[in-house]
């Protein structure tokens, strides 16, 4: 395979079939809380407008942010339970980072560079890697930063970049409650722009996508809601991914590395930033050290400016013999990249893992369930046979 459908593949395979799968659904509570309301939405074919879940709420107004992703990850999860979930997931990560690897290539860095920076971003991510629907979210990052990016270079016209972006924008409403991540990035660009006629044209950009964004089950009201959780000190202080990196977590080495890059790039390269990349680079790079579920938006966005100026960097560098073998390295794995086909190993390959993690009509030979040391699974299951031992109502973790 080439390097791109190699990298996709490598983590397809190693987060669906390792013990990464375990974290993917037993790192929070969210993945089962996701489960039960899009099954409950399946089960009354409608979308969900008041609290069923919480003692305290019960029938108060709810307002879904994600109610598509939560369909999407019940029926697959109906499909093979929670191995079809973690192939969702997987597939989702998986597919994001092959993106983010191509748009990579397409802007002309060499691709031993170009891999290795992917690699960093993913590591970046990989704290955040838990089977919930912001994961449609980072995908739809590299979207709309490549697509903003290549607009910018002039690769596309503006009525292109409308008609691309404002239907994922629509999507992006009805998965995720991050959607506002892509008006951010707009508004980058816009207030980056140094031409009146490329502002205006993202302005429109952004007036098509807030027009379609309104297309959801809830209208404006999803919009109110989002900013009211962001400015809600309660909600947004107590929530973990809402919090600061903690620098001392193994976690955070991700985050460490990219910004490391970062800094070598800042000190060695000495690159030119055009206003843009500096408002890129700012602005996400506040977002991520205020906020860790924004650090994989950071580096999905910082990628691209690191690649392309290490890359500029490197082909103009003094000859040496580092530099050498790097150059003759890069162009050998060009090489394979360009000749590689593998497009029949890789179905193989996914064939295979569905048919070991599905297996319709039998038992899959690789199971996945919730962890027991993380969650009471042996305590429910008693509840369940002995409902008369416990009576009223139960305080609970708030991760259960």
């Amino acid at each position: 395979p080439s390097i791109s459908l190699s990298l996709w593949l490598v983590f397809f395979l190693s987060l669906s079939l390792s013990d990464w799968r375990l974290v993917l659904i037993s790192a929070d509570g969210d993945p089962c809380l996701h489960r039960r309301i899009g099954e409950w939405m399946i089960e009354q074919r409608a979308v969900i407008r008041r609290d069923q879940f919480s003692h305290t709420r019960f029938d108060a107004p709810l307002i879904s942010k994600e109610w598509l992703s939560e369909v999407v990850f019940a029926a697959a999860g109906r499909a093979a339970g929670w191995n079809g979930i973690v192939l969702l997931s997987a597939a989702l990560i998986a597919t994001t980072l092959w993106l983010l690897h191509r748009q990579l290539l397409a802007e002309g860095d060499e691709i031993l560079l170009s891999t290795g920076l992917v690699l960093v971003a993913a590591l970046a991510s990989s704290s955040h890697w838990i089977a919930r629907p912001h994961l449609a979210t980072q995908l739809l990052t590299v979207v709309f930063a490549w697509q903003l990016r290549r607009f910018e270079c002039s690769g596309i016209s503006g009525r292109r970049l409308v008609l691309t972006l404002a239907p994922l924008m629509l999507l992006w409403a009805n998965l995720n409650g991050a959607f506002f991540t892509g008006f951010v990035l707009i508004g980058i660009y816009l207030l980056g722009s140094r031409s009146r006629d490329r502002a205006l044209t993202l302005a429109g950009v952004m007036v098509a996508c807030l027009a379609a964004s309104l297309a959801n089950p809830n209208g404006w009201k999803l919009h109110a809601q989002v900013l009211e959780f962001l400015r809600t000190p309660e909600l947004a202080g107590f929530t973990n991914e809402f919090r600061s990196p903690n620098f001392h977590s193994g976690g955070a080495r991700g985050f460490v590395l990219e910004l490391l890059v970062l800094a070598g790039m800042l000190l060695v390269v000495r690159p030119r930033l055009s206003r843009t990349e500096t408002l890129l680079l700012g602005v996400w790079g506040y977002f991520a050290l205020h906020s860790v579920r924004n650090v994989p938006i950071f580096a999905i966005v910082a990628t691209p400016i690191l690649a392309g100026h290490w890359n500029a960097f490197l082909q103009s560098a003094r000859e040496s013999r580092w530099l050498e073998l790097y150059r003759r390295v890069s162009a050998r794995i060009t090489e394979l990249h360009r000749s590689a086909g593998g497009r029949a190993l890789a179905v193989v390959a996914v064939v295979a893992t569905l048919a070991v993690t599905m297996k319709p009509g039998g038992t899959p030979v690789i199971s996945t369930d919730i962890l027991t040391n993380r969650f009471p699974v042996a305590a429910v299951a008693w509840l369940r046979t002995n409902d008369a031992a416990v009576v009223g109502e139960m305080f609970n973790d708030y991760g259960w």
